[in-house]
């Protein structure tokens, strides 16, 4: 199973209002938990900012944010595609 790392899920909490206390499952929705158009927006600068990568335009789409594990897919990819990637925080 996917693992998601603490320091991505403190991130997410922040833009998501109807996630319960406890850790967050790859399966879970992000629209289920509150993710609306604008809270993407602000998810995006805060995701940018805490892992220093920049996603880029094609993979900004329904199926990247559908879930938090299709998220954190998205994201470590990015993270690991050259050795000196910066890691989360």
């Amino acid at each position: 199973m996917l693992e998601i790392p603490d320091s991505f899920q403190s991130i997410l909490r922040a833009h998501l209002p109807y996630a319960e206390t406890g850790g967050l499952t790859p399966h879970d929705e992000l629209s289920a938990l509150g993710l609306d158009s604008m809270g993407v927006v602000r998810l995006l600068v805060d995701i940018q900012n805490g892992y220093a990568v920049e996603l880029p335009d094609e993979i900004l789409d329904e199926a990247t944010f559908a879930t938090v594990g299709s998220l954190w897919r998205a994201l470590s990819t990015l993270m690991t595609i050259g050795p000196d990637r910066p890691r989360p925080f």
